[in-house]
């Protein structure tokens, strides 16, 4: 039977497979309340050209009397969020000057960016979804009402706490024909994670919303927490990764509005107290401009390995070519590499800092200059990988060194973890 209200932009799950963890959900109950004798309602589904609601008068198609008596939850993730992110083409650039920061996103905000549908994660810790949806009034099998609105969902990730916030929204309600103060409620459900990293069961859902059609035309909103502790994330940065997905019941049964993914962690060196962010999404590091008298030395050098590697030093060998990742039109990102994380990353790390020294010596330059690499050394793509797609070049060395506090910067501010992937681009 046809799922009304899903939509491909919402409902890319991460694996197949049955929910393995334990699933968390929370829901408004709508309150007991009279309805119109033989009154009831069709599914709430998504109401523009290409779904209109069936004409006042007609019958009420077979699919739309379908009920779905209570949501369904996710599947358990099987990937990382900026591996989803990757997959689908999903990035965001980052404002510059380390300002991934939480902010403090709204309805009105999501409203202006997309005035009819659209969903993004715009960085981190800012989400919007907006969606035009609706559902017909049935009495005798004919449609004898119409109701729809425009429903809207932002989130805020938080840095200091393990929580994320999502407020829901409904407004340009329209009721024509014959039409009930009816049930209308939202809820979200959260599913865990299982992969070779590690796993940790469903997120904490807390909140409550309006419960009835008239609640939210008068502007009531629903205030909803995906939460975990961090004794319920995995590894040394407890980490707690969970699908998310919000659905809408009404008379006539429940729908899914929307999925996307969130991730918990509590890594000691991206500050104390943890974080909730919004991670299906390639984050792309966006702190180097060409034309910067803080960083532009470098960001020239970087942009040169990116755009054009052969003109880069040391050459590719006799008959072959240097293809330099990080570029987001290289479809190959970088990882983060923590130096400090076990004795394999402080190798990896001691490797790509020795390549460069020896790569760089033969080099003649200027005083106050210093040796710059790139793919950066707290990469794992770094000159000690060993497969040459590296560049070294000198630059002024105090740009070079604000460089590099601007990267670390970076990190803390967009919540990059020991190994997470991200993108590279130059302003």
């Amino acid at each position: 039977m046809h799922w009304p209200i899903r939509r491909a932009l919402t409902t890319v799950l991460v694996g197949a497979a049955c929910t393995a963890l334990p699933i968390s959900y929370a829901a408004a109950q709508p309150a007991a309340h009279d309805e119109t004798a033989g009154v009831t309602t069709t599914p709430v589904q998504i109401v523009d050209s290409h779904h209109p609601l069936p004409a006042l008068g007609s019958r009420a198609p077979e699919a739309t009397r379908w009920r779905e008596p209570a949501p369904r939850p996710p599947a358990t993730l099987r990937e990382h969020g900026d591996e989803t992110g990757q997959r689908l083409g999903l990035s965001y650039v980052s404002a510059g000057q380390g300002t991934a920061a939480p902010t403090a996103v709204d309805l009105s905000a999501c409203r202006r960016l997309f005035p009819n549908s659209g969903e993004r994660i715009i960085n981190h810790y800012e989400y919007c979804h907006v969606t035009p949806l609706g559902y017909s009034v049935v009495q005798g099998g004919k449609v004898i009402g119409h109701v729809s609105w425009r429903h809207t969902t932002a989130g805020e990730g938080t840095k200091g706490s393990r929580v994320i916030r999502l407020v829901t929204g409904m407004d340009n309600v329209v009721r024509t024909g014959t039409t009930t103060d009816g049930k209308l409620a939202i809820g979200w459900a959260t599913g865990g994670y299982s992969g070779p990293d590690g796993s940790n069961k469903a997120c904490g859902v807390n909140g409550s919303g309006p419960q009835l059609l008239s609640a939210w035309q008068a502007g009531q909103t629903a205030i909803y927490t995906i939460s975990s502790t961090a004794s319920d994330g995995y590894g040394r940065d407890k980490v707690a990764r969970c699908a998310i997905r919000s659905s809408v019941t009404n008379t006539g049964g429940t729908g899914t509005v929307l999925d996307n993914g969130v991730r918990f962690d509590s890594a000691s060196y991206l500050g104390s107290n943890g974080a909730g962010i919004f991670d299906r999404v390639m984050p792309v590091m966006a702190e180097y401009s060409v034309g910067s008298t803080r960083n532009g030395a470098v960001a020239r050098h970087v942009q040169l390995a990116q755009t054009n590697p052969g003109a880069t030093y040391p050459p590719a060998p006799a008959g072959g070519t240097k293809s330099i990742p990080g570029g987001i039109a290289s479809g190959k990102p970088l990882h983060r590499l923590m130096s400090t994380w076990d004795a394999a990353a402080t190798t990896a790390y001691n490797n790509n800092r020795n390549v460069v020294r020896s790569t760089c010596a033969p080099l003649s330059h200027q005083a106050g200059e210093e040796c710059d690499e790139y793919p950066f050394a707290s990469s794992w793509e770094g000159a000690g990988k060993g497969d040459g797609n590296f560049s070294v070049k000198y630059v002024d060395g105090t740009q070079n060194g604000n460089a590099g506090t601007d990267l670390n910067n970076w990190y803390v501010a967009d919540r990059i973890l020991h190994k997470d992937a991200f993108y590279v681009s130059i302003r």
